[in-house]
């Protein structure tokens, strides 16, 4: 897997070309409508609708439908190989902005994570900038998972780059809580981070489906993109959702206090061993549910 940096740092979009004709997918009960500039190689611009059709059906596959009725996606030009970066806008209807380089081999299309990463945004309110930290924490973490789930990438792999790049969650010295630091690591590795503990912990307290459950019940009470909440009523409907209050605890633990998590001892106990997974592990089979692949539809 191309190893995942800060997404907007340093990249330039091209000049955009002629808009080619817009296409249309029906994805999980939602109408989605692809346009893209005709500078993109025709091979890839052919590729293009199967590569997002993938990505919005493992997103509708997680949260047990698209989370948006409706949405544009944009795909634009932009310099350097492969897919670059992209960005959401609430509309309406909500847009996303997805750059690649126009001779991309659509090979690379598959390994792509960055469309979903995207669409899992769409499912989660809008909040504060203080708190940011929680919608790409979701968006990292929800993207992996959700592509396990659908086959899109293997679940070893998946948990090796956790357990690769979680430490990069952690507060270092001078930072505060979550809320309090807003640097890219600890917005984007410190926020995944809070989600695979929700996650752990919710499993563990009974709540079979874990933070998957929690944030279909998100959706399920109107907490998609198109609206801005706090975050405590984000949370709040999310813990409802399973009749727990695991992520408000976890979030008073965390937003204004650096919380230093014991990372060995969490991946000694979900049997994540450097780049083995390990089935003896006290909680391997709630590892194995985290990923279990989709049932079909």
């Amino acid at each position: 897997m191309r190893r995942r940096t800060a997404l907007l740092a340093g990249l330039a979009l091209a000049a955009p070309g002629r808009a080619a004709a817009p296409a249309v997918l029906e994805v999980g009960g939602s109408r989605l409508v692809l346009v893209f500039d005709d500078t993109l190689a025709p091979g890839l611009r052919a590729a293009v609708p199967d590569w997002l059709a993938a990505a919005a059906q493992a997103v509708a596959g997680y949260f047990g439908r698209f989370p948006v009725p409706a949405a544009e996606i944009a795909v634009v030009a932009a310099d350097g190989p492969g897919v670059r970066h992209g960005r959401t806008r609430p509309g309406p209807p909500p847009r996303l902005q997805l750059a690649l380089a126009p001779d991309t081999d659509p090979a690379w299309l598959r390994d792509d994570w960055i469309a979903v990463h995207e669409m899992v945004h769409l499912a989660v309110p809008r909040l504060a900038i203080a708190h940011n930290w929680l919608h790409e924490g979701i968006a990292t973490y929800v993207e992996g998972v959700a592509r396990a789930r659908a086959g899109l990438t293997a679940p070893r792999r998946l948990w090796i780059e956790l357990a690769q790049q979680l430490p990069q969650g952690q507060p270092r010295p001078g930072d505060g809580g979550l809320d309090d630091s807003p640097t890219w690591a600890r917005t984007y590795w410190g926020g995944t981070l809070f989600c695979l503990l929700a996650d752990v912990r919710l499993r563990e307290r009974g709540a079979a489906g874990g933070l998957q459950q929690a944030l279909q019940g998100l959706l399920a009470a109107g907490g998609s993109y198109a609206v801005a909440w706090d975050i405590r009523r984000v949370l709040a409907t999310a813990d409802a959702a399973v009749g727990q209050t695991t992520l408000g605890e976890l979030y008073a633990q965390m937003k204004d206090t650096p919380v230093r998590i014991d990372l060995d001892a969490l991946w000694a106990r979900l049997g994540v061993d450097g780049t083995r997974l390990r089935e003896d592990a006290p909680l391997a089979a709630l590892r194995r549910a985290i990923t279990a692949a989709d049932a079909p539809r």
